[in-house]
């Protein structure tokens, strides 16, 4: 791992240590062995990773089937028909998809478990598509050389695995959930992470959780943005508040646009599958022309950093908000067959995918950067681990290589599950209730004395998508940074009640540390497109920065 220097320059824009104020002689506490926070596919995987005798808490914003997770529609990525397809070239896709930035040994290590894990999941009940001869069917997407993605239920991959997922953990005793919990901040004291602080949504009630070891498995920031795939729970929360616990972040810059989110001015963003380009959709004009031939000879299986930038200078060129994807090539029933989900989506708005042309364009769909993690899913904090999009492994480097997410969220949620259940194991069945002390804070100005979250939450997010989105510029950054710094004056210093207040503190940190990165890469790189400095440089580094001065809450 990286040495995870403060880096020169950087301010530190978070006020206060904890959102909110709170005493551990004032609080409910609750105690377990090991904390997971977040129950997408990552915080599900570790979860069953832990001993059965350790008591486990799984901790949802949500519910267990609101997650990237669930929505994944893609597939997942992993080598297994050897005759036709080898670990060593999907390292090799992943690594050229990473723009120079990706660990190999990070990369080696996740596809190499990759196929054991499609095996457990098998195990516990996930159905994926078949042949008819009864053998798993396999897709291909944009960067992968062989055909290596398994679906379910054609487009409804993500769902398929969290119910495996979810009705496993059901049938273990000693793993507790907890929904609808928001969790505000990590405790922290000496360095090390002894919980956490939640907020039950429905009681109003805040509560202490001590945990001998505690995992991230929050997820991503797609929420940040006025166009994403992300449902919207999806705030970038677990960053901002490891951030806040003086957790190292990298590569937050990196955030990737998916090419083909269905555009229907006034409704919400639905995911486009990937996988429609991989059985032969056309990207089209209003003319029909397929565009991506002046841009890339892989067409529409190019990587998404390529495809995505594509779409946006051609909607530009022809001033069109929108492109189309094509499949009325292909056979009707195999359509619905194969896209379900999708096809029952657009009929909603009266789109018939098999007749019709579907309106697309790039939408916010998943973080590269994250909380700095080891090669045992460690993080900076002592005591505290993270898996899957919420982390930065090394796995994905500066563009993640299409259905390489669920992959790494299974590999690395039993690593830090197995991991952190074998310290808390021979941790002694003790805790040191801390005296954390409340936060001061300064009295509201009287020109802000009631804020507009709604609106400084819309204002954010238009700002993101306009100036920190697909393509980036100097000029439009700066703008970026000083209305975020703006908004932050009076957001991040003031302390709310309910997590409207504290996800929009969260989104504004996280949004800052967006900015900052993109402000410092001065260069193209993967997911991250700077138009005046369009090169890419053959020595690639990494972005790091870790929260300067962190105030340790005292024994």
């Amino acid at each position: 791992m990286e040495n995870p220097e403060t880096a020169s320059g950087w301010e530190d824009f978070s006020p206060t240590r904890y959102l909110i104020p709170f005493h551990a002689k004032r609080q409910p506490h609750f105690f377990t062995d090991v904390l997971i926070i977040g129950g997408g596919l990552a915080g599900l995987r570790a979860a069953m990773a832990v001993d059965p005798s350790l008591r486990v808490l799984v901790i949802c914003k949500d519910g267990l089937t609101n997650s990237n997770s669930g929505k994944a529609q893609g597939g997942i990525a992993t080598v297994w028909d050897f005759s036709d397809d080898q670990y060593d070239l999907h390292v090799k896709d992943t690594l050229i998809a990473g723009g120079a930035l990706c660990d190999e040994s990070v990369v080696r290590y996740i596809v190499e478990r990759g196929t054991g894990e499609v095996k457990t999941l098998i195990a516990n009940g996930a159905q994926f598509d078949k042949k008819p001869d009864g053998t798993l069917l396999l897709g291909r997407e944009g960067g992968h050389s062989r055909f290596r993605i398994l679906h379910a239920d054609g487009d409804a991959t993500g769902q398929e695995l969290m119910r495996a997922m979810i009705e496993t953990v059901k049938t273990r005793p000693n793993i507790r959930v907890w929904d609808d919990t928001y969790t505000l901040d990590l405790l922290t004291a000496d360095g090390f992470c002894r919980g956490a602080v939640v907020h039950w949504t429905s009681g109003n009630e805040t509560e202490l959780i001590w945990a001998k070891q505690t995992i991230l498995a929050t997820g991503g920031i797609g929420q940040l943005y006025r166009e994403t795939t992300n449902p919207a729970v999806a705030c970038g929360d677990g960053v901002a508040m490891a951030y806040r616990a003086g957790a190292a972040i990298r590569d937050m810059e990196f955030v990737q646009f998916h090419p083909t989110v269905l555009y229907i001015a006034g409704s919400s963003r639905s995911l486009i599958t990937e996988a429609m380009r991989g059985e032969g959709a056309y990207l089209v004009d209003k003319h029909g022309y397929r565009f991506m031939q002046d841009y890339d000879e892989r067409m529409e299986l190019a990587p998404r950093d390529v495809v995505s930038r594509s779409i946006v200078d051609y909607m530009i060129k022809t001033n069109q908000e929108n492109v189309w994807l094509d499949l009325r090539h292909k056979d009707a029933a195999w359509i619905y067959g194969r896209f379900p989900g999708i096809a029952a989506t657009c009929r909603q708005f009266g789109i018939d995918i098999a007749k019709d042309l579907i309106p697309v364009r790039p939408g916010a769909h998943y973080s590269m950067g994250g909380v700095l993690i080891d090669a045992d899913g460690r993080t900076t904090v002592k005591g505290l681990w993270a898996a899957g999009e919420v982390s930065s492994s090394g796995l994905h480097g500066a563009n993640r290589l299409a259905s390489n997410s669920l992959l790494e969220a299974l590999v690395y949620g039993g690593t830090v599950g197995r991991l952190a259940g074998e310290i808390a194991a021979q941790t002694i069945d003790e805790y040191r209730a801390l005296p954390i002390r409340n936060n001061p804070v300064p009295e509201p100005d009287a020109g802000v004395s009631d804020i507009d979250l709604d609106d400084i939450r819309n204002a954010l997010k238009s700002v993101m998508w306009r100036k920190v989105g697909v393509v980036r510029d100097e000029p439009g950054l700066a703008e970026a940074l000083t209305s975020v710094r703006r908004w932050s004056q009076y957001v991040l210093a003031r302390q709310f009640r309910s997590p409207k207040g504290w996800e929009l503190q969260n989104m504004l940190t996280v949004s800052r540390l967006i900015i900052e990165g993109a402000i410092r890469r001065r260069e193209t790189r993967g997911s991250h497109n700077r138009s005046d400095y369009p090169q890419t440089p053959e020595h690639a580094e990494h972005t790091l920065i870790k929260r300067p001065n962190v105030e340790e809450s005292p024994m």
